[in-house]
């Protein structure tokens, strides 16, 4: 019986095996199909496809996305399907960003693929392939759209527009009148509002081509790049600072430059942009070229110490990644940095291949993981216009001090004779030099002192920054009238000295040198030295102020001595022990490296001549450079000469001062690094190797085999006519730039997250346009402003308030509050004080105080720049990443540590109180009050008037006049009965201000402070 029931028993476990099997038989139809509809197909299915995949297409499912085979039948830890069910990995579960399904889901799922993936024909959508998004698909030119009202539209644009309208019942907007248009157009165009005799002009001028000839003007004026410029910076993170905690400045603003130039000369924009990206790689590239990649070297950097240098590096290479992607190709790519991009078709590869191109460049950062420097591939550049022209300015003061003391030099060569005779009736023995015996040498900051055979004391070993030495001498001389600092050279100091500082310039900085005899500190007067640096007198070493010193640079490689009379003798009977200081803190190793003092006797208040000179006089013959070296002494005994000498040395020093400046330039290096994905984007986790690359769902790459492919192929890329997103990306945002958002109203994004263009049409038309037009981006901004789409009026009308509330079909012009660089333009050009400089450093206006304090090593100084320097374009005002202009972080300016492609446009109280109160704008409100003080009419109406033309370019009405005129009038009676009140207004300096000034700069405030002075409408 036992036996019979196990034989039994395997017959029996198949059996129920079987049944089992039976039991738990997957139905697709019924398990499977009900699950992706539920949990997947709203992201994987007809309308969006993330990952290039749907799951309600059999053929699509099983061949899967981007990551790889959606189902391998029998094989699900091989299905990309399951695999993503499950894993554990942040950002890469799915369903993503919602519950993780159910375990029994999951595993129905599971068996479903283990038995062979069973998916009945015609259940699902049919679909071969993932549908192409729209955006990566070039353009082609379409036809212009018929319309109705043949008469409105005044080129192609129109014809797009005015078929949209059509199509949704609305009519365009009347054109605008003529004196708001041109202060549209100049806004637009330039970045500043017209005079009011422009104005005048352009109303006057009845011509039928009087508009497009001030289109051509504006298009062809220098400020024309300054306005443009401005957004390309935003989108170039242009600053002139490193960012982070130490933000220390850099010299960055050429590159501004030749975006400036670039614009105006309407460089192409594929020829800007292979510059930028490449122009470093360009057939023998030329000084502007290697500027224009100063593109790319402004990314953040980190200097501050514990800073890994290479993952420094990588985070400039990532941004590099991120932002050619935003501003060429409209495109999230660093969404790929960590894994595949879950809604468009880029994958984690792809983007590696793209950082493959920017990995090849230096580490920007050198020193030590407790202080790190900026650093980086550099060239000298042309100085800026202004420099050149004062470099010209001293260069003929130069010639004029030169010429002045070559003239005093000639008079007193008539006397050197005379001085040679006078001298040397002085004989050496009425003074005598005795040297003092050293002891007891002690460095404050650890370097070692030993005192020599010759009683000199030299210093050696650690060399520190700074040092104090403390040497006690001793003598058994009587009397004592003065001491002699010699400063001499040795083999074991740095370029053989005096000095410690370089072997290159072992220049010294002696603050201070004091004696002691008990607590008696002997005063040292009327020093003389054979040599002193300018502006380092040897009296410095003496007159008790550690902010001046003594020093020899550039006399160095030899012996240096200073005599030093005492104010009183010093008489003892008995052996004298005297304590000597010699205070050293300048910095940077300058002390002195071997020293030695000598003691005199005799009298030398009737002469300052050092024994050197004497010996010069008293021979017989003297050599060619002893004769030199004794006129030398002479000429610079004199006082004339000694004036004039450093008349032409304090020019010399405003020259030196100029700055040779520099530009930040892109540079591969030698030997390509390997590029690998980074695992989950993590530093050092390093996975698959890869080499640069373009992402697939564009148009291919073309690179000849025999050339290494580098950024110059990615540039020339990005710029082909098959690129479907680059000609597409940019005129999309020249379009927001005049109608406030973009055809596309995502700039940034053209994926399949971002809007679709409300007129498809127009995009590709002017996308077309710009490539056929040799990418000319001034013929694309013609073409704007001539339309009569610019040129509607930008009244809101009731209609549109419920028809098109976000003018989306563009029935109107919208009216947009300017930027903070145009607000600050635009009121300078009001007011009169507007400076029309271009190019070179940036300038520091006036800010609040303590905006610029700061925590780190060698904060920049805040130097407020003077005269008309301050009242430059806002382009040229100082950017610093920790710290921006405050008047210009008001009125929503980024800080530029990242690409910005649009910024934002905000309504706050503090905007209002800058305008109101910010010593800037105060000093345009003054310009203003004190202008329209002084421009007399016959009539207060008229002078009103005048003001509101200046400042909003229309007339005002006569209820606005009356409103003013009120206001005029009752502040020139508050400001009559209450003078301190208008004392305060006006400045206490003014005291001859009247009542009606104060009124003006009352009215000015007012007239400045208008939302149409800050609107473009």
């Amino acid at each position: 019986m036992i036996r019979f029931c196990a034989q039994l028993l395997p017959l029996l476990m198949l059996f129920l095996t079987t049944q089992c099997g039976i039991a738990q038989q997957v139905d697709f139809t019924k398990d499977v199909w009900p699950i992706l509809q539920s949990r997947c197909v709203s992201c994987h299915g007809p309308e969006a496809q993330e990952g290039q995949l749907r799951l309600d297409a059999k053929v699509i499912a099983f061949q899967g996305g981007l990551t790889g085979a959606g189902i391998v039948p029998d094989k699900p830890d091989e299905s990309t399907l399951y695999r993503r069910l499950i894993t554990q990995e942040e950002g890469e579960r799915m369903p993503a960003e919602a519950e993780a399904l159910p375990a029994n889901q999951i595993a129905m799922i599971r068996r479903w693929i283990e038995q062979g993936a069973h998916w009945p024909d015609g259940l699902g959508s049919d679909a071969q392939v993932v549908s192409r998004h729209w955006a990566y698909a070039a353009p082609l030119r379409p036809p212009l759209p018929d319309v109705v009202q043949q008469a409105w539209p005044l080129n192609s644009i129109d014809r797009f527009v005015l078929s949209k309208l059509e199509q949704a019942g609305v009519r365009p907007s009347s054109a605008i009148e003529k004196r708001p248009l041109i202060r549209r157009l100049y806004l637009d165009l330039v970045g500043y509002p017209p005079t009011v005799d422009q104005v005048e002009i352009f109303v006057n001028d009845t011509s039928p081509d009087a508009y497009d000839k001030l289109v051509d003007n504006l298009l062809a004026s220098p400020q024309y790049g300054v306005r443009w410029a401005r957004p390309w910076l935003d989108l170039a993170r242009y600053a002139d600072s490193n960012g982070y905690q130490a933000d220390q400045y850099r010299n960055v603003w050429p590159y501004r430059d030749w975006v400036i130039n670039a614009l105006n000369s309407d460089m192409p924009f594929d020829q800007f942009t292979v510059e930028q990206l490449a122009g470093d790689l360009l057939q023998n590239p030329s000084q502007a070229q290697q500027v224009a990649t100063g593109f790319h070297r402004l990314t953040t950097l980190n200097v501050e110490g514990g800073t890994d240098p290479e993952l420094s590096r990588l985070n400039q290479v990532i941004d590099r990644v991120n932002t050619t992607a935003t501003v060429w190709l409209g495109s999230t790519i660093e969404c790929s940095q960590c894994h595949n991009h879950k809604y468009d078709p880029f994958s984690q590869k792809e983007y590696y291949q793209l950082l493959a191109y920017f990995n090849n460049t230096p580490l920007e950062v050198n020193g030590t993981s407790s202080a790190f420097n900026f650093y980086g591939p550099t060239i000298d550049v042309e100085p800026s216009f202004a420099d050149r022209r004062t470099l010209v300015d001293l260069n003929s003061q130069k010639s004029k001090k030169d010429r002045a003391l070559a003239n005093i030099q000639i008079e007193l060569d008539r006397q050197y004779d005379d001085w040679i005779t006078s001298i040397a009736k002085v004989t050496e023995n009425e003074i005598a030099w005795t040297v003092l015996t050293a002891t007891n040498p002690v460095s404050a900051n650890g370097a070692t002192l030993r005192v020599l055979e010759d009683q000199s004391v030299l210093s050696t070993g650690e060399n520190p920054d700074k040092d104090v030495y403390e040497i006690e001498f001793t003598t058994e001389l009587a009397k004592v009238t003065g001491f002699k600092l010699e400063a001499l050279t040795h083999e074991e100091l740095p370029g053989k000295g005096p000095g410690r500082y370089t072997a290159e310039r072992p220049n010294f900085v002696l603050q201070e040198f004091t004696l002691h005899h008990g607590e008696v500190k002997l005063k040292l007067k009327d020093g003389i030295a054979d040599y002193s640096q300018p502006n380092f007198d040897v009296n410095n070493a003496v007159d008790g102020e550690v902010d001046t010193a003594w020093a020899i640079a550039s006399q160095f490689f030899k012996p240096h001595a200073a005599e030093f009379l005492l104010d009183k003798p010093l008489e003892s009977e008995a052996p004298v022990t005297l304590k000597a200081k010699f205070v050293m803190n300048y910095g940077g190793s300058r002390v002195i490296g071997r020293i030695r003092l000598s003691a005199m006797t005799g009298e030398r208040d009737y002469r300052k001549t050092p024994d050197r000179i004497l010996e010069l006089v008293n021979r017989e013959q003297r050599t060619a450079k002893e004769e030199t070296e004794l006129h030398q002494f002479y000429l610079d005994s004199q006082a004339s000469y000694k004036e004039a000498k450093q008349d032409l040395a304090n020019v010399q020093k405003q020259i030196d001062a100029l700055p040779a400046p520099t530009a930040l330039v892109m540079k591969e290096i030698e030997k390509p690094r390997e590029t690998r994905m980074l695992i989950r984007g993590e530093y050092k986790n390093n996975g698959q190797l890869v080499s640069a690359d373009t992402p697939s769902i564009l148009h291919e790459l073309e690179v000849k085999q025999e050339v290494p492919n580098n950024r110059l192929d990615l540039a020339n890329w990005l710029v082909s006519d098959r690129n479907p997103l680059v000609a597409r990306v940019t005129v999309n945002r020249w379009w927001a730039g005049f109608f406030g958002k973009g055809i596309v109203a995502t700039e940034e994004d053209f994926g399949s997250q971002g809007d679709r263009p409300t007129h498809p049409g127009l995009l590709d038309w002017l996308s077309v346009e710009l490539m056929q037009n040799g990418w000319s981006m001034k013929h694309l901004h013609r073409l704007i402003v001539t339309s009569a789409t610019y040129r509607q009026d930008s009244k809101a009308r009731p209609e549109l308030q419920e028809l098109d509330p976000t003018n989306e079909l563009l029935a109107r012009m919208p009216r947009l509050r300017m930027s903070a660089e145009g607000i600050r333009d635009t009121m300078l050009q009001i007011s009169g004080l507007l400076e029309l400089q271009m190019g070179g450093e940036p300038i520091y206006p006036p800010q609040p105080a303590g905006i610029w304090r700061h925590v780190g090593r060698n904060a920049p100084k805040y130097k407020t720049s003077i005269e008309t320097n301050r009242y430059r374009r806002g382009i040229y005002v100082i950017w610093r990443r920790s710290a921006p202009y405050p008047a210009f972080t008001n009125f929503d300016a980024p800080d530029r540590t990242s690409c910005v492609v649009n910024r934002s446009r905000t309504n706050t109280p503090l905007q209002a109180l800058t305008l109101l109160n910010d010593p800037m704008y105060w000093e345009m409100t003054q310009a203003l009050g004190q202008h329209l003080y002084g421009t007399r009419h016959d009539d207060l109406r008229d002078q009103v008037e005048y003001g509101f033309v200046r400042t909003v370019s229309r007339m005002p009405s006569e209820r606005e006049i009356d409103i003013l005129v009120d206001l005029y009038e009752e502040m020139v009676v508050q400001l009559t009965e209450r003078p301190q009140d208008l004392k305060l207004l006006v400045g206490a300096k003014d005291k001859h201000a009247s009542a009606e000034l104060g009124a003006w700069y009352y009215l000015s405030n007012v007239l400045l402070n208008l939302d149409e002075t800050i609107t473009r409408n």
